[in-house]
């Protein structure tokens, strides 16, 4: 795996974007589900929830107008191979299960669920799909809780509709299949590393293909509006260390910088600690065949107190822009073209 990260300050910032997002700031029911994160490593149950929020019971053969079938797509974060499970949901109908139990043969990565036709088996378009996620165990203060971020399917297409419009078996986030992804990625708020009491994370996963390593680039602002950039690689998906894709994360270093002497953050028995904000953007993804440039990608910000402590808490990121890019899953050395 190449991995790679360097830190300067940066004299310039992102310009001439526009917000992407619903008028109330309320996440939308959907036909395609993406979860950030399961983890069956660290102790405890990771659990994945699909709810299918349609209650119309109105008889359609043999089964209910209603009534859908949901493909559960598990990608293994060390290779991006993935597993499968295909499962039926009646009106109203929910389902939980145990990452650990479902799916004992892959430690650690990302998942997605999919509507389906319960009669072709094809995607579909069903907007009607809600999910969470949520761990427990005995190392984690009061679990964690990390929502799926949502996909509708393409506006153009009528309820029912086959999504995969170019037949190619992947699921497309171009606007025409399902809802493009954001440009650009904003995590309001990080607590800075510092050994024995804070240890920031961040999940990555890229979403141009299998075979890609994807680079990205950050501007991180301390307290005081002071920006500093830079990039890492990663491939596939990643739970990383904040500190280990750079020192600009670290309480040493803002306490270097000419940050804001009466703003840090204060846990109840550790010390105050620096804290700051981040942009992230694509600038390339690469295989032994091909390169993308501004390559589409998903982050989520984990708050971990004390060296491998319990998690404080997690939350996906605000998103600018929009591109059309995104896909899951290619497979092989060539991005997908439609």
């Amino acid at each position: 795996m190449n991995k790679f990260s360097s830190v300067a300050l940066a004299s310039v910032a992102f310009v001439g974007l526009a917000l992407s997002a619903s008028a109330d700031s309320l996440d939308r029911a959907g036909s395609l589900l993406l979860y950030p994160l399961f983890d069956n490593n660290r102790g405890g149950l990771y659990t994945l929830t699909v709810t299918n929020t349609n209650s119309d019971t109105t008889p359609a053969g043999q089964l209910q107008a209603g009534t859908v079938d949901v493909e559960f797509v598990y990608i293994n974060g060390a290779n991006c191979l993935e597993f499968n499970r295909t499962r039926r949901l009646t009106p109203n109908d929910t389902i939980t299960v145990t990452t650990l139990i479902d799916n004992p043969n892959q430690a650690t990565g990302y998942a997605y669920v999919f509507a389906k036709s319960p009669t072709t088996g094809k995607a579909i378009k069903f907007d009607w799909l809600t999910g969470d996620s949520f761990q427990v165990a005995p190392s984690l203060l009061g679990g964690i809780d990390i929502p799926p971020i949502v996909f509708r399917a393409g506006s153009g297409l009528a309820a029912g509709a086959d999504t995969d419009v170019d037949n190619d078996g992947v699921r497309d986030l171009n606007g025409n299949e399902y809802e493009k992804v954001s440009d650009k990625l904003l995590v309001p708020r990080f607590v800075a590393d510092r050994d024995d009491v804070s240890e920031p994370e961040l999940i990555l996963i890229g979403l141009t293909g299998q075979s890609f390593t994807t680079i990205i680039n950050f501007l991180v602002y301390n307290d005081n509006e002071e920006v500093f950039s830079t990039q890492y690689a990663f491939d596939c998906w990643e739970r990383q260390d904040l500190h280990d894709i750079s020192e600009v994360f670290s309480d040493t270093f803002l306490t270097s910088t000419n940050h804001s002497l009466g703003e840090r953050v204060a846990f109840p028995g550790v010390p105050a600690l620096e804290y700051g904000w981040f942009r992230m953007d694509g600038a390339v993804a690469f295989s032994t065949a091909a390169s993308v440039s501004d390559p589409a990608f998903l982050a989520v910000r984990i708050d971990r107190i004390g060296e491998d402590g319990p998690v404080a808490g997690a939350s996906l990121p605000y998103g600018l822009g929009e591109q059309a890019n995104g896909d899951l899953i290619q497979h092989g050395p060539f991005p997908d073209a439609n």
